[in-house]
């Protein structure tokens, strides 16, 4: 891809300004499925893209390289502006960008190894480059002994092995994954998260993807968005979005993956009003060296009574990350003091409300 006139490398690997995208449905309404979107995506990185089903995540990752042409707006890659370029000069574009698909969409009639070189012989590649650079991305994926099986020989895993090294084959610097592990079991999608990472560290490939699963988003990215109907309702590094979501869907999204809903039982006896000799729910998030400490037990010293309702402690990137609910028993004034102190602390507390302790400890 061409650089910026100066010849200093553009700010972001990927920048939209104002993009949207209107579909008609069925009736002929017309529905926005991009709503003004303006995202800077930094280089080097992997940002999630994240949302419900028709958020709009989809034709965000589709209009990254116009196979979707935006209605409005600037897609920038690499210093490109591909809004400008005629289908010529797409297709020499996107030559530098990578794409693996959710079902892999692998030829049947063709080798591991001919999946693989597909995309090099449609370049224009030497024969002679071809072998060599196939051998090298059969190896970097852990494919080597695949080479001559064809694809319904393959596991699901091994199936997206191939998608990965076939979209690396023209060494990309973008690469787009589109949910490229909901067709996988929890261990192989575990297993293709980390080969992305290790791929996106070794190469220093900039990789953008899109779920709906926020366990993939802490598993592997950097940087999260979220979208809803079309428009970016919350971003930042996932750190602070899983420490402190501001938006009600990124927290709902998040119940799931921190353990952090309430037990139905007991929401159903939640009270917005004080409960005589009841106790205070809240929800707590910490991350790093705040959530491997003894948070809750602390309490204990104010003259507080905790009791973990439900949550756990799990790994965000590279550091502890701590999503519980817990029930506290004591003076309201006690209470509210042990909430201010956890948040001076860097924890986001959220007050559920009010609930008898025979719900609590029926739990």
């Amino acid at each position: 891809m061409t650089q910026q006139a100066t010849g200093a490398p553009p700010a972001s690997m990927v920048r939209l300004s104002g993009i949207a995208k209107i579909f008609q449905s069925k009736d002929g309404t017309p529905v926005a499925a991009l709503d003004g979107i303006d995202l800077d995506i930094p280089h080097g990185g992997i940002t999630a893209i994240v949302g419900p089903s028709g958020a709009g995540k989809s034709s965000l990752l589709r209009a990254v390289n116009m196979l979707e042409r935006p209605d409005a707006g600037r897609v920038v890659v690499d210093g490109t502006d591909l809004t400008m370029l005629d289908e010529p000069a797409l297709r020499r574009v996107r030559q530098s960008i990578g794409m693996i698909f959710q079902h892999f969409n692998l030829l049947a009639n063709r080798t591991v190894a001919g999946n693989v070189a597909l995309s090099l012989e449609l370049a224009g590649w030497n024969r002679d480059r071809i072998g060599p650079r196939v051998a090298e991305l059969l190896a970097l994926v852990g494919l080597t002994e695949k080479a001559g099986q064809y694809p319904a020989a393959l596991s699901g895993g091994q199936k997206q092995r191939v998608g990965i090294a076939r979209a690396l084959a023209p060494s990309p610097r973008l690469l787009l994954c589109d949910e490229a592990t909901s067709a996988l079991d929890p261990e192989t999608t575990r297993q293709i998260l980390a080969l992305i990472r290790r791929i996106n560290r070794e190469l220093g490939l900039t990789v953008l993807l899109i779920t709906h699963e926020m366990g993939v988003v802490r598993e592997v990215a950097d940087q999260v968005v979220v979208l809803e109907a079309g428009r970016i309702i919350e971003q930042g590094p996932v750190a602070t979005v899983f420490a402190h979501p501001r938006h009600p869907t990124t927290r709902r999204f998040l119940l799931g993956e921190t353990g952090t809903a309430l037990p139905p039982a007991l929401a159903t006896r939640l009270s917005s009003a004080p409960v005589q000799d009841g106790a205070v729910l809240i929800r707590l998030h910490a991350v790093g060296g705040l959530a491997a400490s003894p948070l809750l037990s602390d309490l204990g010293r104010m003259g507080i009574g905790v009791r973990l309702v439900a949550g756990r402690v799990q790994s965000l990137g590279d550091q502890p990350f701590a999503g519980l609910v817990a029930a506290l028993t004591g003076p309201a004034g006690g209470i509210n003091d042990a909430i201010h102190q956890l948040r001076a602390q860097g924890a986001e507390i959220e007050v559920l409300g009010h609930v008898a302790t025979d719900a609590v400890t029926a739990v």
